[in-house]
């Protein structure tokens, strides 16, 4: 019996490389900044948001402009190094393109995305046979309501139903 190919996720060299090979074959510089701002966004082990990058610069005492941090991590989605999560309304969050096989659990009260991984999920998927397509990898998003909104709600409801 095949085994169906496992996809793992990239060593930081190899994510370099890629992002190398992105700008030279796109007629883009290779900067300082981008690559510093990349080592940056390897640091993170789940999905970020621009503003938890600028920190992440601030501290490391490295200073570039937001509009360098949204362009630059822009070439990270086109370079399929980065995928971008909407998390409700305007709120955009980022995360590693290799970063496979996962679930986000999205609250619809604050935006708040957690992942998760379900064994029996991923085991489920993997045995799935579609036909004339062979599954890369998926990532499925559930929506609901925290625990901290939903007793937020209710103490909000005690509260209305007092009044």
């Amino acid at each position: 019996m095949l085994k169906k190919k496992e996809i793992e996720p990239q060593s930081n060299d190899v994510i370099i490389e890629k992002f190398s090979n992105y700008l030279k074959e796109n007629g883009k510089r290779r900067t300082p900044e981008r690559f510093f701002i990349l080592d940056q966004v390897l640091t993170f082990p789940k999905q970020f948001t621009v503003d938890d990058l600028k920190r992440s610069m601030l501290s490391s005492k490295f200073l570039v402009s937001q509009a360098t941090l949204y362009y630059t991590v822009e070439l990270f989605v086109n370079a399929g190094i980065l995928r971008r999560i909407n998390t409700g309304g305007n709120a955009v969050a980022y995360e590693r393109a290799d970063n496979l096989r996962h679930i986000h659990l999205q609250c619809i009260e604050c935006g708040r995305v957690k992942l998760v991984k379900d064994p029996n999920f991923m085991a489920y998927m993997n045995a799935r046979k579609f036909a004339a397509f062979t599954t890369s990898y998926y990532d499925l998003t559930v929506y609901g309501t925290c625990n901290d909104c939903a007793r937020r709600l209710k103490r909000k409801n005690k509260t209305d139903k007092k009044l």
